[in-house]
């Protein structure tokens, strides 16, 4: 009968090295058993913990230590242990529920540079990028904030738009900054640029602070 691992029966203990291991009453917790912790995100869109962060782990689960630079954190969740899966700022793609919008924000702004130029100040958003063959084109938006690349999808007529020269239709547009309003994204009444307020609500900088915290955490040794 396999243990269950929970916040009542799991321990830390520290050898004289300053070894940290996982345990389960007195026996150490094992990869199969770790592989049961059930995968939940750490940390929520606006940058903060959802629960206790115990350690890492540098055990790759899910076959995954050729992906992107990332941590596995074991943490409390209430009266439960999870494992998140955590990238590095710096490492690969990063998910967000606001990029789409600000890759949208940006062509209904018309603050992009149009398809197919090559601007002597590189803008921090791309949608293609020229190459040997002729300029190519990305089924979504990539843009830097601070050291973190975001991917924003955005819709198939948008992109097309964009890619011929085509200026944003004003109705559009106009639903587009009213639905931002209506969703608490933008303050009622803002003229101006929309792309803006949804960069800051990204919140970046909180991410990746959290994430250089969790990197400090102790390494959690579990047996084979």
């Amino acid at each position: 009968m396999t243990n269950h691992l929970t916040p009542k029966n799991a321990t830390v203990t520290t050898a004289t090295i300053e070894v940290q291991a996982l345990r389960i009453g007195k026996k150490q917790v094992t990869q199969a058993v770790f592989r049961q912790l059930k995968e939940e995100a750490l940390i929520t869109d606006d940058g903060t913990l959802k629960g206790i962060p115990w350690g890492t782990v540098n055990y790759h689960p899910d076959k995954c230590s050729d992906a992107p630079e990332h941590l596995h954190v074991v943490w409390q969740n209430g009266d439960q242990l999870c494992r998140s899966t955590v990238q590095m700022p710096h490492a690969g793609y990063h998910s967000h529920p606001l990029a789409g919008l600000y890759v949208t924000a940006r062509i209904v702004d018309g603050t992009i540079h149009p398809a197919g130029s090559d601007p002597e100040v590189p803008d921090t958003l791309r949608l293609g990028e020229k190459t040997a063959q002729g300029w190519s084109f990305y089924t979504a938006g990539q843009f830097l904030v601070g050291c973190m690349l975001y991917r924003g999808e955005i819709s198939a007529g948008l992109r097309e738009d964009w890619m011929r020269g085509r200026s944003v239709d004003a109705e559009y547009a106009e639903t587009f900054r009213d639905a931002l309003v209506h969703a608490g994204l933008m303050p009622q009444g803002a003229s101006g640029e929309i792309a803006p307020h949804l960069l800051d609500l990204l919140l970046a900088r909180r991410y990746e602070e959290t994430v250089y915290e969790l990197a400090e955490l102790p390494q959690l040794f579990i047996a084979v």
